[in-house]
């Protein structure tokens, strides 16, 4: 976890460009920092230089798939508490569930509910709620929901 004061840290590894701007797009909109990368192979290279306080991992992605990442965060001592979030459309498995065995890592449905989401970065990363979670970018509705747009203005 990151030692740094302020908003949480999220990373985000999601190949889907959509997908991936619609995740950042929602967390950043609810106060958290968010580093977005579009693959497995740029996630592990990125917590290195940018520790996520929880990560927000696809399943299926090039070079390094999320069931490995999650194999290698938890191999790593000093990132074996980091929780970890797997979004997928794949089904359920025996990979999956090898791996959320490991500890510390919720399984997401595609398409995911955006309020589920940001109740389960609430409940992992409970210490750093980065502010009151009543954006109205966040409805019950699915992904699709949240407001399309240039989003916030990014450094």
């Amino acid at each position: 976890m990151s030692d740094t004061p302020g908003p949480a840290r999220i990373l985000v590894a999601e190949d889907d460009p959509a997908l991936r701007r619609l995740v950042d797009m929602l967390l950043s909109n609810q106060g958290y920092d968010v580093l977005t990368v579009n693959d497995g192979a740029d996630a592990l290279a990125a917590v290195d230089n940018w520790p996520p306080d929880a990560l927000v991992v696809d399943v299926m992605m090039p070079r390094i798939s999320g069931l490995t990442v999650c194999r290698e965060l938890r191999a790593d001592r000093r990132f074996a508490a980091v929780p970890i979030i797997l979004l997928t459309a794949r089904v359920f498995d025996d990979d999956i569930q090898a791996v959320m065995d490991l500890g510390g890592i919720e399984f997401m449905n595609k398409p995911f509910n955006p309020r589920q989401l940001m109740a389960v970065l609430e409940r992992l990363v409970p210490e750093s709620l980065p502010q009151a979670h009543s954006s109205p970018a966040v409805s019950a509705h699915p992904v699709a929901s949240v407001p399309a747009g240039d989003g916030p203005a990014r450094p």
